[in-house]
């Protein structure tokens, strides 16, 4: 768990004592929250920032990662259906769609399509050959059962 300055998150809470809607603080004091895994916080404060902005995609993927990672499935698959709804191609909400259809419904053949669509719309991305692995596993646990 990546370390955090208490002076980073005390002047994020005072930001937000005093601007309560301030976009860019919620944003970041949600993955601060994140980050030490605490999800529901974390998704608390995305879904603030979504009242602001409701079409930011990147805050979506944000918030359906801290809602699965919550174990409740049914809304995050929801935030990133709502993401893939603005950008089609959002990488993350592809990723963490994948897996919440994998983990969180037992979908295989969902999960395949939400990362070949990755693969294909994201040709450099970095994580790219992790992917491409985590689709052949999933393949190979179809072809056996």
């Amino acid at each position: 768990m990546p370390r955090v300055d208490p002076a980073v998150v005390k002047q994020l809470q005072d930001t937000l004592q005093s601007d309560p809607k301030n976009f860019a603080a919620l944003r970041e004091l949600g993955n601060i929250r994140y980050d030490e895994r605490n999800f529901a916080d974390a998704a608390a404060l995305y879904a603030i920032a979504l009242e602001i902005q409701p079409d930011n995609a990147d805050v979506r993927a944000d918030r359906g990662g801290a809602l699965l990672q919550a174990d409740r499935v049914d809304e995050a698959i929801g935030e990133l259906q709502a993401a893939l709804a603005k950008e089609p191609t959002h990488p993350q909400a592809l990723f963490i769609y994948g897996v919440a259809l994998l983990e969180g419904k037992g979908d295989r053949e969902g999960a395949i399509a939400s990362w070949k669509k990755l693969v294909e719309s994201h040709p450099n991305l970095p994580e790219l050959e992790l992917v491409k692995e985590q689709i052949k596993k999933v393949e190979e646990l179809a072809r056996r059962r």
